[in-house]
């Protein structure tokens, strides 16, 4: 007998369905009948993407510029926005810059020739007083608002001018004869062989129509890319915008919580209140002349208070909210957590506030921001620094400005020396640093290029100071006779007992004056006995290499005594 084929039915909507005590399986078990209230379950991973479109969440895919097509330039210009207006954005920009160039990088040349390294040092300092061909700017300057620039925005660049200064291009001026162009120009290999640089109208604005076309080699570009596929960046922090909106809206509502507390109101209770609260009221323009009920015509509202006029049996009630917040402070403390995340600066650093933290808590979160400084660090050198020298050396050697270093010696060869960063227990770090030189974990020059500074002019520093700390104690004992430690003249640590020394009299070979008159006088008479001169002797060595019966080699050291001369 064949049994009659149902005919399929369409699935009717989770509100339709008929309660049923049996739990249908699902790859998810359980968890899929809690999904019927939109939201619930769609932060569970893979089973948040089978529920997205019920929820209508749709993820857009597409390459690294696939996004920034539509949106760069409205993320861009709300950077610019939240660096001018938001104290939160501005000072984190301020506080990462600072801690990733400080005063600036120190430069070290290493050619492999003292003289030039010395004569090269000399002239990149004379040039980076003034590097920036409006010669407002400093070079700590220059190095400064590269790192803002770079930390707003994404990318950045450097253009090479042929007077032998620098132009700085902000992200914006990257930009092409067309809206659509990146500012990029690259060749069948994606290689960048140059860049279109636009320039600001009077007003303000970008324009596109003065493009012109710069060489690669003639311009440095540098770029905080996110994906392999992203030829520009777009703002580090944009992630953290929405975040940066909110804390906005949390600290405006508590704002006008403060103010509304901070109101006077009282209440008129008369038998003809509405007369007089209309007398000193205005109108409501948001209700109609004569509507019954117009209550907003019975209140006076002033910048001290509010006052209402009631007749009397009336009461006027309002709901009760806990405004201002009691959890205001840990919320946003918790947004302001979040919202360093982007840039890896902790709490502490983005508040300036220290007072909750010991000094391991502080070490800890430290180290991490640290670990981030030092990737911007990394990424300044590489494409900002390095190339920067090579053109400064070509150009200063091609116009007579420095000689050729002598021998092999690489013009190119230099070290940069990174900013350090602050100490929060100096005692603790110095012992720790000591540590280090003592078990041979670092050496004497690596301590000192972790605290930004120079190994030759920390010892050329201290020699010159340790020879006039001693000269100074040999004045002092000249004048008084008393012998002091010369250490504390020049910072180091020694324990001072100053020691009474008489002076010595050259003369006075003998306290007792008639024994020393009998020494001169036989002295005099008596002629100095003749001394033996006694040649030395020496010993001659011999090595004879000799071979035994089997042919290997035997070394056979003979010696003989002979004075010398004969």
């Amino acid at each position: 007998m064949r049994k009659k084929s149902r005919k399929a039915e369409a699935p009717r909507p989770i509100k339709d369905r008929p309660a049923s005590n049996k739990r249908a399986f699902t790859p998810s078990g359980p968890i899929a009948s809690k999904t019927a209230v939109r939201g619930t379950w769609t932060a569970l991973g893979y089973h948040a993407v089978t529920v997205a479109s019920r929820d209508g969440r749709f993820a857009t895919a597409g390459a690294g510029d696939f996004h920034m097509l539509f949106n760069r330039t409205q993320l861009q210009n709300q950077a610019r926005e939240f660096s001018r207006d938001n104290g939160l954005f501005q000072g984190m920009i301020d506080k990462a810059a600072g801690y990733i160039v400080g005063t600036g990088f120190g430069f070290q040349a290493r050619s492999g020739d003292p003289e030039w390294d010395k004569k090269a040092e000399t002239w990149r300092k004379a040039q980076w007083e003034r590097p920036e061909v409006s010669g407002q700017l400093s070079g700590v300057q220059v190095e400064e608002l590269v790192a803002r620039e770079l930390l707003t925005m994404g990318d950045t660049g450097i253009l090479l001018t042929d007077i032998g200064r620098i132009q700085l291009i902000e992200s914006e001026q990257i930009a092409g004869p067309t809206l659509k162009d990146d500012g990029l120009k690259r060749d069948v290999n994606g290689r960048i062989t140059g860049y279109y640089l636009a320039q600001y109208s009077a007003s303000g604005q970008i324009q596109v129509s003065t493009a012109r076309f710069i060489a690669a080699e003639n311009f440095l570009y540098l770029l905080k890319a996110d994906r392999p596929s992203s030829k520009r960046a777009v703002p580090p922090l944009q992630a953290a915008f929405a975040m940066l909106h909110r804390i906005n809206d949390t600290c405006d509502s508590e704002a006008r919580a403060w103010q509304l507390l901070s109101r006077f109101a009282v209440i008129f209770q008369t038998a003809a209140g509405a007369q007089q609260g209309l007398a000193v009221s205005t109108a409501d323009p948001t209700k109609t002349a004569g509507e019954p009920g117009n209550v907003a015509d019975r209140i006076s509202d002033t910048d001290i208070g509010i006052g209402i006029f009631s007749k009397p049996g009336e009461e006027v009630k309002g709901i009760e909210r806990n405004i201002p917040g009691k959890d205001f402070p840990a919320s946003l403390t918790m947004f302001l957590r979040l919202l360093g995340l982007p840039l890896g600066l902790p709490l502490e650093i983005i508040l300036l506030d220290w007072t909750k933290s010991n000094y391991s808590q502080s070490r800890a979160v430290l180290e991490q921001a640290y670990q981030s400084f030092v990737r911007w660090q990394s990424l300044l050198e590489q494409r900002f620094y390095r190339p920067h020298w090579r053109w400064m050396v070509d150009l200063a050697i091609a116009n007579g400005e420095l000689p050729e270093p002598s021998g092999d010696a690489d013009r190119y060869a230099h070290e940069w020396i990174k900013p350090t960063f602050p100490w929060i227990d100096p005692a603790a770090e110095a012992e720790a640093a000591g540590a280090q030189l003592d078990r041979g974990i670092a050496s004497y020059t690596e301590i000192l290029k972790s605290k930004n500074k120079d190994r030759e002019e920390v010892s050329t520093a201290l020699e010159a100071e340790t020879l006039a700390a001693i000269e100074i104690a040999d004045r002092i004992f000249k004048k008084t006779g008393v012998r002091v430690p010369w250490q504390p003249f020049c910072g180091q640590s020694f324990s001072v007992n100053a020691v009474k020394e008489e002076p010595k009299d050259e003369k006075k070979q003998d306290p007792e004056p008639e024994r020393q008159e009998k020494k001169d006088e036989a002295a005099a008479v008596e002629p100095p006995a003749p001394v033996a001169v006694v040649e030395p002797e020496v010993k001659e060595v011999a090595v004879i290499q000799e071979r035994d019966e089997k042919g290997r080699p035997k070394v056979v050291v003979t010696t003989r005594k002979f004075r010398e001369g004969a």
